[in-house]
């Protein structure tokens, strides 16, 4: 009698925790190296949703210790409407360092499912990016769009995580 209990605990257990890890996809993380045309395609894609871009490199370390943060709002308000690209500018440092192993890497350890992109010809498309992003010669530099497409705030205006969690908010609800 009690290895027949045995016997369907353990299976009721197993079952549980093939469950368990049936229920938790692996999202995977994808990175494209990119020109300036292809971002700004990228970006038109999403309209009829609110965008945050975030462009770091893994040699900024103000970049590394905020990118965590971009996760926990593409947690938050993804299924909202908000769609968070990450930007790496690793090439715009000494290109002959550049890894995109080391990008790749960075971006799986902290989860970052969302479109990510590596400036591939940051020399040549210095200026187009200019006018796409704004002025993000200094990292981290994080700019937004309405569901318009348009160009609605940078991190050139200070906010503190709270009040860019409100921005968000206040942009998700204009349909």
């Amino acid at each position: 009698m009690i290895r027949r209990i045995l016997a369907v605990l353990s299976l009721f257990t197993a079952g549980v925790l093939i469950g368990v890890a049936a229920d938790e996809p692996a999202k995977s993380v994808e990175v494209t190296e990119v020109r300036a045309a292809d971002l700004q395609k990228a970006l038109a894609d999403q309209k009829g949703k609110v965008v945050l871009v975030d462009c770091w490199a893994t040699w900024c370390a103000p970049c590394v210790k905020k990118f965590p943060h971009l996760v926990e709002l593409h947690k938050k308000y993804a299924d909202k409407g908000l769609v968070c690209v990450s930007l790496s500018m690793d090439k715009f440092a000494d290109e002959d360092d550049y890894k995109k192993e080391k990008v790749v890497k960075f971006l799986k350890d902290k989860g970052a499912t969302f479109p990510n992109f590596i400036v591939s010809e940051p020399k040549k498309d210095e200026e187009a990016l200019l006018k796409i992003l704004g002025d993000f010669q200094a990292i981290p530099y994080m700019v937004m769009y309405d569901r318009t497409g348009k160009k609605i705030w940078t991190s050139d205006e200070k906010l503190d995580d709270e009040k860019l969690a409100k921005l968000i908010e206040a942009e998700l609800v204009k349909k």
